[in-house]
């Protein structure tokens, strides 16, 4: 069928990528709430407190839409919904990059490109099994 085998790819990537970002985002978050108590101020922290909260909830929600593409390379009609958390995740993508320039870092067209690399693949994929129905 076509586009299944690049959603397979793609959904089971982003499940081990969310997987490792999701224990990574806890890490952090424990290590900036460390660094405020050490420190003994909770200034300057919000940025790097939300960032990180984004972190995990995009995680937990590529999560899902890797399960969900799974579940859709052998259910077609269930590929419209992974079209739909696809844009999600780009969309989540898009804003952390945003926040990462705002919170000092440098924007590389060749990270956004990267970034936005298995999401597309996983909406392009979607998009030639809906289109098998």
């Amino acid at each position: 069928m076509k586009g299944q085998k690049i959603l397979k790819i793609a959904s089971i990537l982003m499940i081990i990528g969310s997987v490792i970002a999701a224990i990574a985002g806890v890490i952090v978050i424990l290590g900036i709430s460390a660094l405020a108590a050490l420190s003994g101020s909770a200034e300057d922290v919000g940025l790097l407190y939300a960032s990180s909260i984004i972190v995990v909830v995009a995680s937990v929600i590529q999560f899902i839409a890797g399960i969900k593409g799974i579940g859709a390379c052998s259910a077609p009609e269930k590929a419209a919904s992974c079209i739909k958390w696809g844009i999600i995740i780009v969309i989540l993508t898009i804003i952390s990059i945003i926040i990462g320039v705002v919170g000092g870092g440098e924007f590389s067209i060749t990270s956004l490109i990267l970034n936005l690399l298995l999401p597309g693949a996983y909406v392009y994929g979607a998009m030639q099994m809906k289109g098998n129905i």
